[in-house]
């Protein structure tokens, strides 16, 4: 029994860094179609700013008849909030939000607002594009066929394209902050980095390459780093969900526990919040209790969120918690659905799984679980604890 309690210590800060991906989605033929203020479709790939009720954000290209398809989940809604950042010279920043599910139509329509002449930029946001009246025709060009590559998921051609386009105008922000976000997308933290920061110097108060910034940052452990550029990002845009998220996550990557915690309970006394929203806002108190070893309380959380919003990510937390609470039984139900809405994106479930089953002297089903743990996270860092741990349980089994 000593192995398996040394495997299972720090426990809850592997699980707190899961990351779900979008293997938890069924491809649907559900697709949002841009369509210009005029009424007739765009010639080429527009950028998307999406964000889910989970607070999960992405950049998304359409195709160049500016349509972009997405992932519908198997058995749930999803709600998304989409931005298209204006280009100043035929249409303006535009929001859009919509609740797609299996019962969705086909197509989503989004038309553009028309550009205001006398509308213009705040000084607390700036949009990345506010400035980009003198981008070269061939900086143009490059950057179209970089959207085109995006949009074939050719990610490294983008970024060659990308690069050629800041040659030609090294001052083509647009550019430089998506080439920011094709670094993040191949994990190229450190380009990414420093290729946002340049955006930034262009002028300061940019919101998109800030809040990009902030999101490597964090990938790369650089918390406080991270605090002083969301901050200030933050306190200028108190309303707006996404910027909250990455800002506590930061503050909970700090280490900065209570001030995480005020935000998520701030954001969850908003009067319009979604039930999804108001789930997620549950469920960062939950990782939250769990990290500082407060699992009864971890565990109630849990139970709010997963009453909202059925996810992967919230059973395998409350898991967690009830693993911790000696209630091995609800703990095991609890996994088991995690892993049965995530699959190989909720690999961790297996882990635990697997201690669970060690516990109790199941013997076979741990080596399973364990066997699965390490086909769903090849790279985990307790490989050669668990590959051990395995050798050992067929020998208790023979």
């Amino acid at each position: 029994m000593r192995r398996t309690s040394f495997v299972l210590q720090g426990l809850a800060l592997v699980i707190g860094c899961l990351v779900l991906s979008g293997n938890a989605l069924a491809q649907a033929p559900s697709a949002i179609q841009i369509f210009m203020p005029n009424g007739g479709m765009p010639s080429r790939a527009i950028a998307l700013v999406i964000v889910r009720d989970d607070g999960t954000r992405d950049l998304v290209y359409t195709d160049s008849g500016g349509k972009y398809r997405v992932p519908t989940p198997r058995s749930q809604s999803v709600h998304y909030t989409v931005t298209i950042a204006g280009d100043t010279q035929t249409f303006a920043t535009t929001v859009a939000s919509f609740t797609i599910d299996r019962s969705s139509p086909n197509q989503m329509n989004v038309f553009l607002n028309p550009l205001l002449a006398e509308k213009r930029p705040t000084d607390a946001v700036l949009d990345v594009a506010t400035f980009e009246g003198n981008v070269p025709a061939k900086a143009r060009t490059a950057y179209k066929r970089a959207m085109d590559s995006i949009s074939n998921g050719q990610l490294e051609n983008a970024a060659g394209n990308l690069q050629q386009a800041i040659t030609i105008y090294p001052q083509y922000v647009r550019a430089l902050n998506d080439l920011g976000v094709v670094y993040l997308k191949l994990d190229r933290l450190d380009e990414a980095a420093a290729t946002l920061r340049q955006a930034i110097e262009i002028n300061k108060r940019f919101f998109h390459p800030r809040m990009n910034l902030g999101i490597v940052l964090t990938r790369q452990g650089k918390y406080r780093e991270a605090l002083e550029i969301l901050e200030p990002l933050c306190n200028e845009n108190r309303g707006m969900l996404e910027v909250r998220l990455v800002y506590a996550k930061a503050l909970e990557g700090a280490g900065e526990f209570a001030n995480a915690a005020k935000l998520y309970r701030a954001t969850l006394e908003s009067k319009n919040l979604s039930p999804k929203a108001r789930a997620n806002m549950y469920l960062g108190l939950g990782v939250l209790a769990n990290r500082q070893g407060k699992f009864a309380e971890a565990a109630a959380l849990l139970e709010e969120a997963v009453a909202l919003d059925e996810t992967a990510k919230s059973h395998l937390h409350l898991g967690l918690a009830l693993m911790q609470l000696q209630q091995p039984e609800k703990a095991e139900r609890e996994l088991l659905r995690a892993y049965e809405l995530a699959g190989n994106s909720a690999g961790a479930a297996q882990l635990m799984l697997g201690h669970i089953y060690y516990k109790q002297r199941r013997f076979a089903e741990a080596q399973r679980a364990f066997e699965q743990y390490l086909k769903d996270v090849p790279y985990a860092p307790d490989a050669p604890e668990i590959t051990q741990l395995i050798a050992e349980l067929k020998t208790k089994k023979n």
